[in-house]
Parts: C-alpha cells; sequence; structure tokens
C-alpha cells in the first residue's frame, strides 16, 4: 500500500480511505484571512518537515485550499510525490486560484483535484490546467435518511405544528443570509405560521451582529451533532439557502435535505442547478450586482420577492418528494472509490525535477488568469517566491481585494465555464 501523507482536517473520513498504517495524519485547520500569510505557512510547513521524512511520501492528500501552500513548499524543496487535492471549493477567489496555480507550475502528471459536480471539474481544468475529477467531496452519510417528522420535532422542542424552514450551515457573509432572512420575513408577513430554524457551525460574529435585527423569529441552533441534525432536517417542511457565493461547488447540506426526502429552495446559482429541480424544490432567481456588496467576489444576490413565491410554491405540493441523494453524492460511495485512485497515483511515482524557478504564466491559461497574474508580476520567475510576493502585496489576506475589473472577468471566466443549469443530473 502507498505511504500516504494527508494534510488534512478530517481525520476521521481520511482514514476511511488510507491504509491507516502507512499514512500520516498532520493536522491542519482552517485560517482566518488575516493568517494567510507567507510566513505563517512557512511556519506550518517547517513544522510538517519536523513531523516526517517527506522524501518516503508515495502521494500526498491535500484537504482545503490551506494545504496547498504547504503542497508548494514541498515541490519546491524538490519532494515531487503526486496530490489528491480536495479543496471543498471553487478555484476561486484570487488567493485560492493563486495557491493552485502554485501546485500547477510544478506538475505532477498524477495529480487530481477531485469535485462535487461536473461544472466544478470543468473549471478546476480550465483555469489551473490541473486534471479534475467528478467524485463528491466525501459525499453525504446514511445518518441522513428520513424519520418520524413528530417525533423529530419533539426530540428538538420545536413546535408540532406549523410549517418550518431550515437552513444549514456556516453563518457567513459567503452564505448570503441577508437575502435569505429579509425573504423569511417578507413570506412570514404574508404567512405567520412559517418559522426559520438555523443550525450554524461557524459564526462571524461582526456579520452576526449586523444581522441582528433580522433574527427576530428565527430558531437557532449551534453546533448540532450529526444525529441532532438529521432530527432537524427531518422536522422540516423545505430547506432553505441564499448562497450565491463562489464555494457552492455542489451544496452538501441540500443533498443531506434531500436525503431525509426535504425538498429544496436554493439560488438559481453555481452547483445548485446540477441537482435542484422543479421535481425536488425550487431555483430562485438571483440579480447581478453593478457593484459588490462585502467584497469584491460577491456579484449576485438571491432576489427576496421570487424567494417568498418560490417557497410558497414548494410549501404548496401535495406529493412529497422521494428521499434520497443521487448516486454520485453518496459517502460510501467516495470512500470506495478513493482507494483506488490513491494506488494509481502513487505507481506513478515521483515525478521528474523541474525548472528551479518554472513560470505561472502559460499560454495554456485562459487570458483573464494571464491578465491577473501579469498585472501583479507574479507570471515571470524572480528571485521571489511568488507566494512571498502575492503576500507581500496583499492578495492573500485580502488587505488588497485585488482590482475590480481584473476579478470581474477572472469571476465571468470562471463561471461561464461551469454553468450547471446545462448538465443537471
Amino acid at each position: 500500500m502507498p505511504r500516504v501523507l494527508a494534510l488534512t482536517d478530517s481525520p476521521e473520513d481520511v482514514r476511511r480511505f488510507c491504509p491507516a498504517e502507512d499514512t500520516l495524519l498532520f493536522r491542519i485547520r482552517l485560517l482566518p484571512p488575516e493568517e494567510h500569510t507567507y510566513e505563517r505557512f512557512a511556519e506550518i510547513y517547517r513544522a510538517l518537515k519536523a513531523s516526517c521524512d517527506l522524501s518516503r511520501v508515495d502521494v500526498v492528500v491535500a484537504e482545503y485550499v490551506e494545504s496547498l501552500p504547504l503542497l508548494h513548499f514541498m515541490r519546491r524543496d524538490g519532494y515531487r510525490p503526486p496530490a489528491l487535492m480536495i479543496p471543498h471549493t471553487n478555484p476561486y477567489p484570487l488567493h485560492i486560484l493563486l495557491y493552485f496555480l502554485l501546485v500547477a507550475a510544478r506538475p505532477h502528471p498524477a495529480d487530481l483535484v477531485i469535485c462535487g459536480s461536473r461544472n466544478a471539474e470543468r473549471a478546476y481544468r480550465h483555469v489551473t490546467g490541473i486534471p479534475s475529477g467528478n467524485i463528491c467531496t466525501f459525499g453525504i452519510k446514511d445518518v441522513y435518511r428520513t424519520r418520524d417528522r413528530a417525533t423529530s420535532r419533539a426530540a428538538l422542542g420545536l413546535p408540532p405544528q406549523g410549517r418550518l424552514l431550515l437552513y444549514t450551515g456556516r453563518f457567513m457573509n459567503d452564505k448570503g443570509l441577508h437575502a435569505l432572512l429579509s425573504g423569511y420575513h417578507r413570506l412570514r408577513a404574508e404567512d405567520p405560521d412559517v418559522l426559520l430554524t438555523m443550525s450554524v457551525t461557524h459564526i462571524d460574529p461582526p456579520y452576526f451582529n449586523r444581522l441582528a435585527p433580522l433574527m427576530r423569529d428565527v430558531v437557532l441552533y449551534h453546533r448540532l451533532e450529526k444525529e441532532r441534525t438529521a432530527d432537524l432536517y427531518n422536522a422540516a417542511d423545505v430547506f432553505v439557502s441564499g448562497a450565491t457565493s463562489i464555494f457552492e461547488t455542489y451544496g452538501k447540506s441540500p443533498l443531506e435535505a434531500l436525503a431525509c426526502g426535504v425538498p429544496v429552495v436554493v439560488p438559481r446559482w453555481d452547483g445548485f442547478p446540477y441537482f435542484i429541480g422543479d421535481d425536488n424544490g425550487g431555483l430562485v432567481d438571483v440579480e447581478y450586482l453593478d457593484q459588490p456588496h462585502t467584497s469584491p467576489y460577491e456579484f449576485a444576490r438571491m432576489r427576496e420577492d421570487d424567494f417568498a413565491a418560490v417557497v410558497r410554491r414548494v410549501l404548496a405540493r401535495r406529493e412529497p418528494i422521494p428521499a434520497g441523494v443521487p448516486e454520485w453524492a453518496r459517502y460510501e460511495r467516495t470512500m470506495k472509490i478513493l482507494p483506488g485512485v490513491l494506488e494509481r497515483m502513487a505507481a506513478a511515482g515521483p515525478a521528474e525535477p523541474g525548472e528551479p524557478r518554472p513560470s505561472l504564466g502559460s499560454d495554456r491559461l485562459p487570458a483573464p488568469v494571464r491578465a491577473v497574474l501579469d498585472h501583479y508580476g507574479l507570471a515571470a520567475p524572480d528571485d521571489e517566491d511568488p507566494l512571498a510576493r502575492a503576500d507581500r502585496l496583499g492578495l492573500l489576506t485580502g488587505s488588497d481585494p485585488g482590482e475590480r475589473e481584473l476579478l470581474r472577468d477572472l469571476h465571468h471566466e470562471i463561471f461561464h465555464v461551469m454553468d450547471a443549469e446545462r448538465e443537471r443530473v
């Protein structure tokens, strides 16, 4: 079996598809924006090198974007095993794209990015040049299945009557919660029996405080365990989200809801139309913004009036939707596939040494990607590590959000390629 280095925040999942006796689990964590610095990543890399002999690694499992700078440092130092990348996001915004381009500058022919939809797979191949595969990122576990509604509501202390809307996920500005909460209050003004429940993991305190006036008549849970979360899905009548962020490659929470037989109402955006339609929920129209609101990579907002209309339509359905998720989204399927993927990657052996300072720029990259690299002087090799240069320019922490028109062109390039609605499963 191959010797695996797993850079991961999900050790339990990684142990399911990696041979335990030959796997080094190096724990990473999601870093706040201010910690995305060259020195912070270099510090983590020094700890990684001290923890194991990198020359003995056959394949790297690189989960989350925080692992990619570590992979960049490994390849810079001459360690060239293939990498299975599990980013849980699209190759955007700018700092995330840059991390992937750093890895692609010292490629291994067996490198692979896995994505939850074919549209995200296309985007990775197109804008980074890294091979990608439509393998759901860990998938939906069997704990999410139908249960008795009355029992589930009682277990959570929820009212036995009335119609419950449910949101699960992070309480952060990339989730479009302002539009969701505003749309909910528009709906509740027409139908006071509707109640929104929210189960959140990470909370952005300033964002939460900003939306606090909209949290009236909302039931909020924080960090529910999986069993109780499964009850919450079964207690709900409709799952809802307002997310129009760049992170929704396919959307895990909507799939968990479908597994419990709960219809889904989400924006007509990114990965959602890949598996949501009139047969299992509804898609809400979005309005494209002339000027970004909170950050330069928010380009659309869910329409609150259409949200209320679509939720009303879904609540009025008489026939329940069948419980279950597509086969591609099942956790057990992912766990069966990944061991073979790792073995094939490891069999390729380490890559041959490449140029000492490879260029990030290439004619194969789309014009908007090349334009960004050229604008910031990141494409051509020089004496400065491009990651260090990007940090010095403020592009990693977001202190310089990036030149607006360049980012707009980059955004449209990526999302035109994804175009989920043309290929729904």
